[in-house]
């Protein structure tokens, strides 16, 4: 991201925000590996499932049966928010988004390793996914 001066249809002078195409792929890509690491993934399953179990038993509904988070919130009619939140990628996408707007503007040179390494692994994910076995 960086700052232009630009002249408005008004004449008056603005600084104007302009953002590098490739660092939106890479973040796009970075929020993407994210969500899909908070929702989804395996590896998360268990930190997942502990949120979502503790959720749970500070609602009135009884707890459910399910082998993942996702069975559990899928099973309860009113799920709690937080279990809602960790399962589902449109909810958490939109905040993960906003951290990685967030951690581009605050510290770009710390984020922009981080976001590279998150990128390439979504990239080789999706690759993987297309490939014939």
């Amino acid at each position: 991201m960086g700052h232009v001066r630009e002249q408005g249809v008004d004449g008056e002078d603005r600084v104007v925000e302009r953002i590098d195409p490739l660092e939106l792929v890479v973040d796009g890509l970075a929020a993407y590996r994210l969500t899909r690491l908070a929702t989804a993934d395996v590896i998360s399953e268990p930190l997942r499932r502990s949120i979502v179990d503790r959720a749970v038993a500070n609602g009135s509904e009884e707890p459910p049966e399910g082998d993942t988070a996702q069975d559990v919130v899928d099973a309860m009619s009113e799920p709690p928010k937080l279990a809602r939140l960790i399962t589902c990628r449109w909810c958490a996408g939109m905040w993960i988004a906003a951290g990685v707007v967030g951690a581009r503007t605050a510290a770009p040179k710390v984020w922009s390793p981080l976001a590279r390494t998150l990128a390439l692994s979504a990239a080789a994910t999706l690759i993987a996914r297309a490939e014939a076995d």
